[in-house]
């Protein structure tokens, strides 16, 4: 048998254990469910992307979790880490007006020694620009690495939102000047009604394959609130697709 064949069995015959339930009455029972959650099922177990380590980023690091509700406050670290010295860093933050509100920045543990341009929040925009320098004992002969600010959002209407970096400047320091960014880092949010069910359904800080395998199995069962992510008191197929739509 190929790989991808064995993959396929060897998850659903997991599914059929789960479900305590004979295999031939499972299939006959839920015949519909196995031939199109299966191949859903396969597709992500096979899909993967390579993590590529990178010298010189700038990132985003959530302080809290990645999981929020509407109203709740959000505050989300916008980090730097180099492995080449250098002595100033700026870039914009870009993220969704509709979905997340810039209340204010936090920068006590900040990096950033002097500010060649504050810090400017754009609520309308969706945007928050910066740069500025770094003097003294943060100038490290071997690179770099510490918290540029804290950006303190509050979620305003539910949603998947990413956080992204444009134009990141990490010049070296080294007299040229040059920008020696490599790459810029990316992060999530996942925000729900108040209400609503989380979509961790493994509460483990994230959404995978493995909260669509567990959400998946429940729609076999006895209703479960827990797993009634779109709260229309029904744990069925398009709780798995608003699921699927996360990831």
């Amino acid at each position: 048998m190929g790989y991808k064949k064995r993959v396929i069995a060897e998850k659903i015959f997991t599914i059929y254990n789960e479900s305590n339930m004979q295999p031939k009455i499972f299939l006959r029972t839920h015949r519909k469910k196995v031939i199109v959650g299966a191949p859903i099922i396969f597709l992500f177990l096979i899909g993967s992307s390579a993590v590529l380590s990178s010298v010189n980023t700038l990132s985003f690091s959530a302080t809290d979790s990645i999981f929020a509700i509407v109203g709740d406050s959000v505050p989300v670290a916008v980090n730097l880490s180099t492995r080449t010295p250098i002595n100033a860093a700026g870039g914009t933050v870009l993220f969704s007006e509709e979905n997340l509100s810039a209340l204010s920045l936090t920068r006590t543990s900040s990096i950033i020694d002097l500010w060649s341009e504050e810090p400017v929040i754009s609520n309308q925009e969706g945007s928050i620009r910066f740069s500025g320098g770094i003097i003294g004992p943060h100038v490290g002969v071997n690179g770099n690495k510490g918290e540029i600010f804290t950006i303190n959002f509050q979620a305003l209407k539910a949603g998947k939102v990413t956080l992204r970096i444009k134009d990141a400047e990490l010049l070296a320091n080294d007299g040229s000047g040059a920008n020696e960014i490599s790459s810029t880092g990316s992060l999530t949010l996942y925000i729900r009604e108040r209400g609503k069910s989380s979509p961790d359904i493994n509460q483990d800080g994230e959404i995978s394959i493995t909260d669509v395998n567990a959400l998946y199995l429940k729609t076999f069962r006895t209703y479960d609130a827990i797993y009634d992510l779109n709260g229309d008191e029904k744990v069925n197929w398009s709780d798995v697709r608003l699921l699927i739509s996360l990831l």
